[in-house]
């Protein structure tokens, strides 16, 4: 028995008043992510979507999606949302499961490549898959996993793929190949169609990570803005990832794996049935059995309420906004914005000033900073239309702080606060 164990199990229960009182206690030590502009931690788009969230989920808090046949209401639900995001990503064939998050969605698609190219190119003993180094940590993650070779290939000066190093890594061994929609840090899209179409020449799957840009970018381009294309309009595209609890606006633990079809979409289930059970006694689409039917429900009540127009709208205030943060950032000296984000993903950083003391210096003064160092050292945000009010205390501070660098009165901390 480990007798360091500080919190023991209780004997007794104890009331409802007492507990939640205890909870909002503990609540206390959170941070106040949204006035800090915490990025990556939530994603505000109003007390209407959030209350629709709440509730939605509440309904279904008891539903488990692994049964199909018990809450058909919840596997309708799913499907309604694969649908509808098949029609945004302009498919009629693709298909897809919902997924705890996006780095499960990103895992499955490195299943599912390795898989078919069992079918597809069975002299691979080694599998490789190819990824940009401005790609999500997942991909390492799930290479590790899945027992495949990681080739990651550098980027240009401007934080864009080397297009000649990608291309190169292709080789025998290549059952996968990767693009970002946007990039993790940069907020810039891949060049998709030129990459995919290497992958759709030697028969080799392409994911697009659209984890942060599948419910952003399409109205982005709905309301006229020039995108590289990245989704299913593209060949050779057999694969996207997208979050619905990023700019979805739905509850925490919804993300969307999509097939360009049924047949790539085969290689990401698990079936377990004869001759251990009767005929589908166990058939998973997803990394998880029991998944929570309220999360699934959540998602679909919030695109149900906000609809094309409804995230038009939000993606139209977040980028008028962010387009005035990114200005004013631009205009103080020392500082500046880096590369050409095309959503409300983008990073700064300084060429004559420690952007790590800079970083320093705001975290004293309460704010959330995420920090970076690849491709280029750099504060990076992932920002949503609440956000909006607290940009001009950030700049005051900004400017305040990067003043005091310039001037030696900050200087970097050998730790800081940090966040993915």
């Amino acid at each position: 028995m480990n007798k360091n164990i500080k919190q023991k199990f209780p004997l007794k229960g104890i009331g409802k008043s007492k507990i939640f009182s205890e909870m909002d206690q503990k609540a206390t030590l959170d941070l106040k992510w949204k006035e800090r502009l915490a990025g990556g931690v939530s994603y505000p788009a109003g007390d209407d979507v959030l209350n629709i969230a709440k509730e939605a989920y509440l309904k279904f808090f008891s539903a488990n999606a692994l049964y199909k046949n018990i809450f058909s209401s919840v596997a309708q639900f799913e499907q309604d949302l694969v649908d509808m995001a098949a029609n945004l990503f302009n498919s009629d064939k693709a298909t897809g499961s919902i997924t705890s998050g996006g780095s499960e969605s990103i895992l499955l698609a490195i299943k599912a490549s390795r898989d078919r190219a069992k079918l597809l190119h069975p002299d691979i003993k080694y599998p490789e898959m190819i990824v940009p180094e401005s790609a999500h940590p997942a991909f390492w993650k799930g290479a590790h996993y899945f027992g495949l070779k990681i080739i990651a290939t550098p980027l240009l000066n401007d934080g864009m793929i080397d297009m000649k190093s990608y291309l190169n890594a292709v080789n025998k061994n290549t059952v996968l190949m990767v693009g970002s929609a946007p990039s993790l840090t940069l907020g810039m899209i891949d060049p998709i169609s030129e990459m995919a179409a290497v992958a759709d020449k030697n028969n080799i799957n392409f994911h697009v990570d659209a984890c942060v840009g599948g419910f952003f970018l399409p109205f982005i381009e709905r309301s006229g803005e020039d995108l590289e294309i990245w989704d299913f309009r593209v060949p050779g595209v057999t694969s996207i990832s997208a979050d619905l609890h990023k700019f979805g606006y739905t509850a925490k633990g919804a993300s969307l794996i999509m097939s360009r079809d049924e047949d790539i979409f085969k290689h990401q289930i698990f079936e377990w049935g004869p001759p251990h059970r009767s005929k589908d006694y166990y058939v998973t689409p997803n990394m998880a059995g029991t998944r929570p039917g309220g999360g699934i429900a959540s998602a679909w009540a919030v695109v149900k309420y906000l609809g094309i127009e409804g995230y038009t709208k939000l993606v139209t205030d977040t980028m008028n906004y962010i387009k005035r943060f990114q200005n004013g950032i631009n205009s103080i000296n020392g500082l500046n914005v880096l590369g050409k984000p095309v959503m409300s993903v983008f990073a700064y950083s300084s060429e004559s000033l420690n952007i790590y003391s800079i970083a320093s210096g705001m975290e004293d003064r309460g704010w959330l900073v995420g920090k970076d160092s690849f491709p280029f050292k750099a504060i990076r945000f992932m920002q949503s239309p609440g956000h909006a009010p607290y940009i001009e205390d950030y700049l005051r501070d900004l400017e305040h702080v990067t003043k005091l660098v310039k001037e030696g009165k900050i200087s970097e901390k050998e730790e800081s606060a940090n966040y993915n």
